[in-house]
């Protein structure tokens, strides 16, 4: 036998395995919970599930991550969802919801990248059950108008006149200069000295106005106590907290900024599920770049900063896709670029239905599986190579094989 028949028939056996050991689902768009039941199975005994999307402009996994909360929520009582957005954008918006429209609810919590009609029935899911709780994970502010001034009205609380007015101009020069210096750090240009000194200058007059916020809330924290407010009183210290942190590292060098990100993403996360919410099942709304989890290189994504007792508790799920067409920042859209043979899309590609999940976490190495353990080429974005360890990043997979760009409001 020649060393191309002997390399193809390894490759049949591999992908033969592949068909055999993951579930199909044959209809995105009409598939209901009876689709996901494998999942009671795969994540029984999780509290944490992380799911990621190979980009944040594709329809379908919008619409299949949808579809999965549904699912954790009516029948694994799941209860809180961690998104990948401003954390007190998100957080408020519970406390506002019933008196806002669905599209008003995205509008005030989370960034406009997942407004789309994909996304929809997720947040009209929020909107109409209490138990249902929306939080987010990220420093950066996400929304033009959120609900914080709201919700800190809404409490039961004596506040300084001058406090909601200080919050308010807080959040309004936050959203000012992440778009002022976004602009050049989306385009990977250097902030013009004349901009970033005005900037310097504005993080000066922020910084201050945040310890005195901190000052005015700590005196409050007996009067929260009393009102039995203390979650509330938590959150909005670790509000002023992210908004610190956010101006000591936004005019940092984009690399450097989006390694601190995710470092603090991390350590939200941690303090949502260890401390904000202990006793409830919570499911991660992030790109899978930031859910990889044991990476060990300099720079290391949220989901490998987790602590070995959370990490034990989750299970991190990444989504794939093979073809179609992405967008990117709601503009442009592109079309896929074709994965190699021997990546881990090519792998995925031969279970015929769909969209197919393939359960990482459980499965016995043998010499036909080779690759889940080994450095597996992806493609980011559906566009750029880069490589994996499957089964070290990841518990599973859920793959899509045609896709397109959301359908936003």
């Amino acid at each position: 036998m020649s060393f191309f028949q002997l390399g193809s028939k390894k490759y049949k056996k591999a992908t033969d395995w592949v068909k055999e050991h993951s579930f199909g689902i044959e209809s995105l768009t009409e598939c209901n919970g009876d689709d996901f039941k494998f999942l009671e199975k795969v994540l029984k005994n999780k509290r944490v599930v992380w799911l990621g999307e190979n980009g944040h402009g594709i329809a379908e996994h919008s619409l299949l991550k949808t579809k999965i909360i549904h699912f954790l929520y009516h029948q694994m009582g799941f209860k809180v969802i961690a998104f990948e957005s401003g954390l007190g954008e998100s957080y408020s918006s519970n406390y506002v919801k019933e008196t806002l429209s669905v599209k008003e609810l995205m509008d005030k919590s989370i960034f406009s990248l997942w407004k789309s009609e994909e996304t929809y029935p997720l947040f009209e899911l929020i909107r109409q059950n209490d138990d249902l709780n929306l939080i987010g994970f990220d420093m950066q502010p996400s929304v033009k108008k959120s609900s914080i001034a709201v919700f800190i009205n809404q409490l039961n609380i004596n506040f300084p006149s001058e406090f909601i007015r200080s919050i308010h101009k807080v959040e309004k020069t936050a959203i000012f200069w992440y778009e002022q210096l976004g602009v050049y750090k989306a385009s990977r240009k250097k902030v013009p000295k004349e901009i970033l000194n005005k900037y310097l200058k504005a993080k000066k007059e922020q910084e201050k106005l945040i310890i005195h916020l901190q000052t005015m809330l700590k005196y409050l924290k007996r009067e929260f106590e009393r009102n039995e407010l203390s979650k509330e009183y938590a959150v909005l210290l670790k509000i002023l907290e992210n908004r610190q942190l956010f101006f000591n590292h936004l005019a940092a060098r984009s690399k450097d900024y989006l390694k601190i990100r995710d470092q603090v993403m991390a350590k939200n996360l941690e303090w949502i599920c260890n401390e904000l919410y202990p006793n409830e099942k919570i499911i991660v709304w992030a790109h899978n770049s930031h859910i990889y989890k044991n990476v060990t290189s300099s720079y290391k994504p949220m989901g490998s900063l987790m602590s070995p007792k959370l990490e034990r508790q989750s299970y991190y799920l990444g989504l794939f896709m093979y073809q179609g067409e992405v967008a990117f920042d709601k503009k442009v859209t592109q079309k896929l670029v074709k994965p190699p043979k021997n990546s881990l899309e090519d792998y995925m590609n031969h279970n015929p239905a769909p969209v197919s999940f393939f359960d990482l976490s459980k499965i016995s190495l043998n010499r036909v599986n080779k690759w889940i353990s080994r450095s597996t080429v992806i493609l980011e974005s559906g566009m750029m190579q880069a490589f994996i360890i499957p089964r070290k990043q990841l518990d599973g997979i859920f793959f899509v094989k045609e896709v397109s760009p959301p359908h936003y409001l």
